[in-house]
């Protein structure tokens, strides 16, 4: 049985800082987040096969997933619903957040967790009209009953690098507020553009710049990333590229994380 969202009507509107002070008494257990641009779930074999995505969930063990290129009942995937399938692998509890309409169906992105999802936001980013309509899936997270943290989810734009400057400002804009944070996706970015320059000066990125992800099957780019803000306020424990290249052409990426 697929574990259902209660989009709960608490307050959360706390300062970040409030938080961490509260939170700072707390045993905090790591949180361990996965981040996979699924292919609508085509393999690089040209299958659609959802088993192959869920063994990765099994032989990683993550906390929570970010998904990105997740179709919702379009002809392509054979009218599933990818999040419900994924959730009901797992047994976690999930959230899809519509990016378009496509083939039938709707498109975008997906968070799956381990604990309970607290509120979800769906955020637009900004576009020059012409590109596709890119989007931010914003979840809060009650890890273990003992402190939330906000996971962000996305798949920035990749026709145009000044519309994916600009959604890359605005994400550090909207989300470096001090409440922690983990920032997941596809970023349609190498570490030697000007915008995740300017995300390393203030973000805790997991792995270093030679943790290429794409494509799959002979990954010569990093383009998907695992970050954390407050940079001071979280440690990454490990982190890794999972070389399984069958499930997609990007490779899936697992970091832990403690906040401190």
């Amino acid at each position: 049985m697929i574990k259902q969202i209660a989009l709960i009507g608490i307050c959360l509107f706390l300062s970040g800082t409030n938080h961490l002070r509260a939170q700072s008494n707390s045993t905090k257990r790591p949180v361990t987040v996965m981040s996979f641009n699924i292919h609508a779930g085509y393999g690089t074999d040209g299958t659609f096969d959802l088993l192959k995505i869920g063994n990765q969930f099994r032989e990683a063990q993550p906390d929570i997933v970010c998904l990105q290129e997740v179709d919702r009942r379009t002809r392509r995937s054979q009218g599933k619903d990818l999040t419900l399938e994924l959730a009901n692998i797992t047994g976690f509890h999930s959230f899809f957040g519509k990016a378009i309409p496509h083939d039938g169906g709707d498109y975008g992105l997906a968070i799956l967790s381990k604990y309970p999802i607290l509120e979800a936001k769906v955020h637009s980013l900004p576009s020059d009209g012409i590109a596709e309509s890119r989007i931010a899936l914003e979840v809060m997270i009650h890890i273990q009953g003992i402190y939330k943290i906000r996971i962000v989810n996305v798949h920035l734009d990749h026709s145009n690098k000044e519309v994916n400057r600009s959604q890359i400002r605005c994400l550090d804009s909207k989300f470096r507020d001090e409440f922690p944070t983990i920032l997941a996706g596809d970023f349609n970015q190498t570490m030697d553009d000007k915008g995740m320059q300017q995300l390393t000066k203030v973000w805790n990125l997991s792995m270093t710049d030679d943790a290429f992800t794409y494509p799959s099957n002979n990954p010569n780019i990093k383009i998907d990333y695992l970050m954390a803000y407050p940079r001071n306020k979280w440690k990454v424990e490990n982190a890794q590229v999972l070389k399984d290249s069958r499930a997609s052409d990007h490779l899936p990426i697992i970091a832990t994380f403690s906040l401190l």
